[in-house]
């Protein structure tokens, strides 16, 4: 990965770079920490949406679930508000 970078000009930063492991023989190799200097993670958020390595999207699900309570809690006060 780092190679081809190169080639085209690119650096990789190493402290915002995250790798992920999806190796379902091997059950992801949660033992594994850290690949070219690079973190291995078994999840991460991108573009608003929680990418995981095990199989499903129930982790997302819940994620969203809990985005929308705590949202809605937030304009309860204000549609409880009479002063507006």
């Amino acid at each position: 990965m780092e190679r081809v970078s190169i080639e085209f000009g690119l650096k990789i930063n190493h402290n915002k770079t995250k790798m992920m492991i999806v190796d379902r023989a091997n059950n992801n190799s949660p033992e594994v920490t850290q690949i070219a200097n690079c973190e291995v993670v078994q999840s991460y958020i991108y573009l608003g949406a929680l990418i995981s390595n095990n199989r499903g999207c129930v982790e997302e699900v819940k994620r969203h679930i809990a985005i929308a309570r705590t949202t809605m809690d937030r304009l309860k006060k204000i549609w409880k508000n009479k002063s507006y």
